[in-house]
């Protein structure tokens, strides 16, 4: 973390010893590059002095999953319904097996927790822990996206100021003010952009996101914990279509991002439950 800082302390001088000293007359591609630079390399370089990398990676690849995802609550409810099933028909060790074939994730975490013989109340307990982890990684997240969007605008405002001082500090002919303006304006005006066209939008899609995991794994607690019972494959998968009806109306009624009491498991397709800090 603290070479971390130090490159963070050091990309930040280099920017602003840059702005300082690139002479830009009139607008153009220099221009616009310069305010680009100031705006989003001082965004990263203030976003990694307060989170480690691993977390910007995380989040990258958490937002990518937003976005290329689509609905699994029917895969879902399938994959557990047919669980219950094999657990009844062939035993603990056809479950194990089957189990050992689905893809890495939470599921695939709890069904082995029941071939390993683990107490029901065991693996209530797992469970919840592991969601108390991989939901406050989701808004160290969410916050992470959050703070970029504050930052953007005040490094835009900070590149104005910079381009400000640099020109009152060398103009002598006042009628060349007005294009001189133009350029300090750019930086406030790109981040604007960057904070309200991209960073925000990005939070209220992970947050979107978010709302939709909860309910889903919400179903597969349900469903494990069911399957756990043994309890009938038919009514298994009765209370699974109704449990994803009801978290459907849930959550076009109410507002994005509210913490749901449930126990979830861990995310699929991000390696950890909880990156590391």
């Amino acid at each position: 973390m603290i070479p971390q800082m130090i490159l963070s302390i050091l990309i930040s001088i280099a920017l602003f010893f840059a702005a300082f000293h690139l002479e830009l007359e009139t607008v153009g591609i220099a221009s616009n590059l310069s305010a680009l630079g100031i705006v989003c390399l001082g965004t990263l370089a203030a976003t990694l002095l307060a989170y480690p990398w691993r977390r910007l990676l995380w989040t990258a690849m958490l937002l990518k999953k937003a976005f290329s995802s689509g609905s699994e609550n029917d895969w879902t409810r399938n994959t557990i319904v047919t669980l219950a099933r094999t657990y009844q028909k062939r035993g603990i060790r056809a479950l194990e097996q089957m189990g050992d074939r689905l893809p890495e994730g939470y599921l695939k975490t709890a069904v082995g927790y029941i071939s390993y013989r683990y107490s029901r109340a065991e693996v209530e307990q797992i469970l919840k822990k592991e969601a108390q982890i991989l939901y406050s990684q989701y808004e160290a997240s969410d916050k992470m996206v959050c703070s970029m969007a504050r930052l953007a605008p005040a490094l835009g405002l900070t590149g104005t100021i910079v381009s400000l001082i640099r020109t009152f500090g060398h103009i002598a002919d006042a009628h060349n003010l007005v294009g001189y303006m133009a350029i300090a304006l750019l930086s406030t005006f790109y981040g604007v952009v960057l904070a309200n066209l991209c960073l925000l939008p990005l939070s209220n899609r992970l947050r979107e996101f978010m709302d939709q995991e909860a309910a889903r794994l919400d179903l597969i607690q349900e469903g494990i914990l069911d399957l756990y019972d043994m309890e009938n494959p038919v009514a298994i998968k009765y209370k699974l279509e109704s449990l994803s009806s009801s978290s459907q109306g849930v959550l076009q009624s109410a507002p994005i991002f509210s913490r749901p009491e449930m126990v979830v498991l861990r995310a699929p397709e991000i390696q950890v439950a909880g990156a590391s800090s």
